[in-house]
């Protein structure tokens, strides 16, 4: 009889205050979804629990889930019970809340809270790339530098020369928008890296301007910061 009324006690603490733990049980352990708050306990034994819940469909429906190893008696419950639920959520039932008032432990080792990166001035291919590049910019932005007679005319073989003039407006589109993609990849590592702003700019700038080796200038930077973490 002490047993019956202890196995009621259990049973009706499950159901009136841990429905959640009872659908955790049939989640975790038998991989049955039910519905939120519709488990209910009706029998405990040593070494199982039955459980009838709702299904997704609106159907009742009663699962075993297996307690492994088995209780030496029902005793054993509230340890065992808290454990699976444990098991089941992957959290922690026992563990108290720090206090919100406690202060943070300070740290015994300096760890670097600047993340960010600086700026670098541009090595000998950025230099040539700026040049070239800027180059483009003036010989295709407008239309006298390639005209017949022209500055480009003097320093371009003339077939280069006939393309570009052909070509202008196309060219200068293309060039436009592969600059402006360079210049979106290094301002997109300096947003995530933490620069400030006018670093923002100047590395934004160089990538319009410079192009690829502004890219591979920021990742050299980038990696070298890393490992001196």
């Amino acid at each position: 009889m002490a047993a019956e009324a202890a196995k009621a006690r259990i049973m009706a603490h499950m159901n009136a205050d841990h429905p959640d733990s009872l659908v955790d049980y049939l989640r975790f352990y038998n991989r049955i979804t039910a519905a939120p708050n519709s488990a209910k306990l009706v029998d405990l034994d040593l070494d199982s629990m039955k459980i009838e819940y709702t299904n997704e469909f609106g159907n009742t429906k009663t699962s075993t889930v297996k307690i492994n190893p088995p209780m030496a008696s029902l005793a054993d419950s509230r340890v065992k019970l808290v454990a699976m639920a444990e098991e089941a959520t992957g959290k922690s039932f026992h563990q108290p809340p720090e206090p919100a008032s406690r202060p943070a432990a300070p740290s015994m080792s300096h760890t670097p809270q600047n993340t960010s990166i600086g700026w670098t001035f541009p090595e000998f291919p950025g230099f040539v790339s700026l040049v070239l590049i800027s180059f483009g910019y003036w010989a295709l932005s407008h239309v006298e530098p390639l005209s017949p007679g022209g500055p480009v005319e003097k320093v371009l073989p003339a077939a280069i020369v006939e393309f570009g003039r052909k070509y202008r407006e196309q060219l200068f589109a293309g060039m436009i928008g592969i600059h402006l993609i360079e210049a979106c990849i290094v301002a997109g590592k300096c947003i995530e890296h933490g620069a400030a702003f006018p670093i923002l700019v100047l590395w934004t700038i160089n990538g319009a301007i410079e192009g690829g080796p502004a890219i591979r200038r920021i990742n050299k930077l980038i990696e070298k910061k890393e490992k001196a973490r």
